[in-house]
């Protein structure tokens, strides 16, 4: 256990270090941001509200854990985030109590849960505002559960999958319960299939269906036109959508989201069947399943198949720890140690170059000096990702004057009586942190005088009492925008101006 509190430790220190350290993400994050403080200032928890419109893209619980962050740490991005780091720290943990009751080995268990939390789009979202990592956390508790209650028989387990389910409905909608109960079904198909037939399983549905399906029902009843379009475009819209990637677009993407263990784990894959390990059948199935499903939908992002990723580092750990493939495994370590240090290189060419590099390069190589090479990616992940939150992300804020601007914005007109209007572009954290509805507008000539006026600088010629340059794009795709950055592309000055 001392090991699984170190490695606990080590990772607790990186999802939670400068956590608060960014403003507001644009454009997602701000949606939950300025919905969840909404939420504290109306007392209505039920219906999201993003910049004085209704907000029904997602169901509210990622909201709620927002704004009780805000509720404990006070309204800051520390608080905004807090509850996304905990989450993805606890989906590690579960991984860990998963991996050890299914292979009966302590070291499969500890490494299970580092390349879960390691992986690169699972931080990444751990410490960014989104319904990715509360989902991930929720249906995987409800089939660690499940799977407690399956093979040890106690009924209670059961009821709490269901319930851990009925959540993750109220996280991101109805595939909530779709992914677990698919991989249960076809797990128990494969290998218990008179399990199936037992009435427990169709009272639970309805039991996540009424848990669940109250908040449904109530904004069909309450907001029905607008809340029909966004689930119908959300949940059904999305399976066949126009926008079609081939159907192995997550075989590829795998390769980089699952780093820094990612290319180990289709060896892994193909070491489980030719091998037959049967103990990994539920880790198994339960990647295929979620990755069956979302390479059939036509709309494909890489955060859809992260409820795999703890059965895909089950599945890789299981790998590592056999005595098979030893100089394969050896040179597909190897090789991904040294993605991780380049990356690091990379980043300390391509922004300022920071002693902290160094150090952090000779720590990465520890594994190799101690003969534990199975943790080489591990620690060549860790140092690479301390170095983009200790250096790289404190660098990118001085091109995010966010909070500037809307202490500017309430400076000027402090009880929020003037309407405050953007032109020429809409940064989406600004209702945030401007405490105020901020209306989007194409064209100057349509602004209600006395009015504030946050204007591109070649849409509107007026007097400014304040100018920032200001990112004219996402922020979404981060590596895109760090380009941006270094070549100052898709930067624009924009001016604060008062309007009588």
């Amino acid at each position: 256990m001392k090991k699984f509190f170190l490695s606990l430790g080590f990772l607790i220190f990186l999802y939670f270090f400068n956590l608060g350290g960014n403003s507001v993400w644009i454009p997602n994050e701000s949606f939950y941001a300025d919905s969840a403080k909404n939420m504290i200032k109306t007392g209505d928890f039920l219906t999201p509200i993003y910049n004085g419109e209704l907000r029904l893209n997602k169901p509210p619980l990622t909201y709620w854990l927002s704004a009780l962050g805000f509720k404990l740490f006070g309204i800051n991005e520390f608080g905004l985030r807090f509850f996304q780091a905990l989450l993805g720290i606890l989906t590690g943990v579960i991984t860990y109590l998963l991996a050890r009751k299914i292979t009966n080995r302590e070291d499969t268990a500890i490494l299970s849960m580092v390349i879960l939390n390691l992986s690169f789009i699972f931080i990444a979202n751990a410490r960014y505002t989104s319904p990715e990592v509360p989902f991930t956390f929720f249906i995987t508790l409800s089939l660690f559960l499940w799977f407690i209650y399956y093979t040890e028989k106690r009924a209670i387990f059961f009821f709490f999958a269901l319930l851990s389910s009925a959540l993750a409905v109220l996280t991101k909608g109805p595939a909530g319960f779709i992914l677990p109960a698919g991989v249960i079904f076809f797990f128990l198909l494969f290998t218990d299939w008179k399990e199936l037939l037992k009435i427990r399983y169709y009272l639970g549905t309805l039991f996540v269906f009424l848990a669940s399906g109250w908040w449904f029902l109530y904004q069909y009843l309450v907001n029905r036109d607008a809340f029909l379009e966004v689930f119908i475009k959300e949940n059904i819209k999305r399976i066949y959508a126009l926008q079609k990637d081939p159907f192995y677009f997550y075989a590829l993407d795998i390769n980089v989201s699952f780093l820094p263990y990612s290319f180990l784990f289709f060896l892994a894959l193909f070491y489980t069947f030719k091998f037959k390990r049967k103990e990994l059948s539920f880790p198994l199935i339960w990647f295929l399943t979620i990755f069956s499903i979302f390479s059939v939908v036509k709309m494909k992002i890489p955060v859809y198949v992260m409820p795999a990723y703890p059965a895909m580092a089950i599945i890789t750990a299981s790998f590592l720890m056999d005595e098979k493939f030893i100089r394969l495994k050896s040179f597909s370590l190897i090789f991904l140690g040294v993605i991780g240090i380049i990356a690091m290189v990379l980043m300390g060419f391509y922004f300022k170059f920071h002693w902290i590099l160094l150090i952090f390069i000779l720590l990465s190589l520890t594994p190799i000096l101690l003969r534990k090479l199975v943790l080489f990616p591990a620690f060549a992940g860790f140092f690479t990702l301390l170095y983009l939150s200790s250096v790289v992300l404190p660098f990118v804020e001085n091109y995010r004057p966010y909070r500037e601007v809307g202490a500017k914005i309430k400076e000027l007109d402090p009880q929020g009586k003037l309407r405050t209007y953007e032109i020429g572009f809409f940064h989406h954290n600004l209702p945030f942190y401007g405490d105020r509805v901020i209306v989007r507008k194409k064209k100057p000539e349509k602004v209600e005088r006395p009015a504030i006026v946050l204007v591109r600088k070649k849409v509107y010629d007026c007097k400014p009492i304040a100018t920032w340059k200001l990112y004219t794009s996402s922020e979404s795709r981060f590596f895109k925008f760090l380009m941006d950055i270094k070549r100052n592309k898709r930067f624009d000055e924009f001016k604060l101006c008062k309007l009588q």
